[in-house]
């Protein structure tokens, strides 16, 4: 079951970051080798984020956010952003509708998304807020130029919980396997 209150969130979390100790090869050792999460978002940093961004949050990622504000860069989760990281796709800072742009289809799955996961190796986290939820088309895993079409999920949840999982890992993932 994904998490989507914050006490589940903080379940999980835990129960993940217990599953994964911290690796070497990770780089930077977490300050708590038990919790690989960061602070919590203040409900200010996350109304700030919203009103940045121009919409609401979905109650899973706001949710999330509230019970680590983002996720220190290692293991399976590397890259899940903080609220002050979230960005559109057509932020001026990413390029992907630039560099997809003769990919219709592409275009037409990344456009209108946020960004909530850049492991700096083209490897995505996308989220649709502003729709309703569509079956298994929220939420979308993607290794850019890997060949491959986004993965859906239904919810940003279940998207963070199959990666916590490994049943996703895109070709070309900086992340470790499991």
């Amino acid at each position: 079951m994904s998490p989507t209150s914050s006490a589940e969130w903080q379940q999980f979390l835990t129960e993940f970051s217990a599953r994964r100790p911290y690796a070497p090869e990770w780089g930077a050792q977490p300050p708590n080798q038990e919790w690989h999460g960061r602070e919590p978002a203040t409900e200010a940093e996350l109304s700030a984020a919203e009103q940045r961004l121009g919409t609401d949050l979905p109650p899973d990622l706001r949710n999330f956010l509230a019970c680590s504000n983002g996720w220190q860069n290692l293991d399976e989760l590397y890259g899940l952003h903080s609220a002050a990281e979230l960005r559109w796709v057509n932020d001026p800072q990413h390029d992907l509708l630039d560099v997809w742009s003769s990919f219709e289809e592409i275009i037409e799955v990344i456009s209108g998304c946020l960004i909530v996961l850049d492991d700096g190796s083209g490897v995505y986290g996308l989220l649709r807020p502003n729709e309703q939820p569509k079956p298994n088309q929220q939420a979308y895993s993607w290794a850019a130029g890997d060949g491959e079409d986004p993965v859906p999920y239904p919810s940003f949840s279940a998207m963070v919980t199959a990666l916590a999982e490994g049943a996703h890992q895109p070709a070309g993932s900086g992340r470790p396997s499991s």
